[in-house]
């Protein structure tokens, strides 16, 4: 996978979890911005800074909306891990994002193994869409 994909990857995601609901119990707050990133059913995913990470997720993923939906949902996956490491401090986790898109290589080396996977898929699936042209 290349760097670049792997940076347009972790700024999508740095970007969809960026509305934490920090005035809400932790637990319930991962909850909310998980539930958020996989059905796009919150406050934030209407706003402008919401529909224009949205916007560039779909570019990222070659405008392909299956595709920006499994980003979403590794997405999703990936918000427990940046909870934990911030002791669900909401400005940690945002400096967490911001670190990730300066290293992604090791963003992505401090994942567990299946969330490694799934990058790397969809990461194929996106350079096998390019390479055969194909649009969604």
């Amino acid at each position: 996978m290349s760097k670049i994909k792997l940076g347009v990857f972790v700024l999508a995601a740095g970007m969809s979890g960026q509305d934490i609901y920090a005035d809400d119990a932790v637990s319930s707050a991962l909850q909310k911005t998980q539930d958020c990133l996989r059905n796009q059913n919150c406050d934030a995913a209407a706003t402008d800074a919401g529909t224009d990470a949205d916007q560039k997720a779909l570019a990222a993923m070659g405008g392909n909306a299956r595709d920006k939906q499994e980003l979403y949902n590794i997405s999703a996956d990936i918000m427990p891990l940046l909870v934990r490491q911030a002791a669900g401090d909401p400005v940690k986790m945002q400096n967490l994002m911001l670190k990730a898109q300066t290293d992604p290589e090791s963003f992505l080396n401090s994942l567990s193994p299946d969330l490694k996977e799934k990058i790397k898929n969809i990461a194929n699936e996106l350079d096998k869409n390019q390479a055969s042209g194909q649009r969604p």
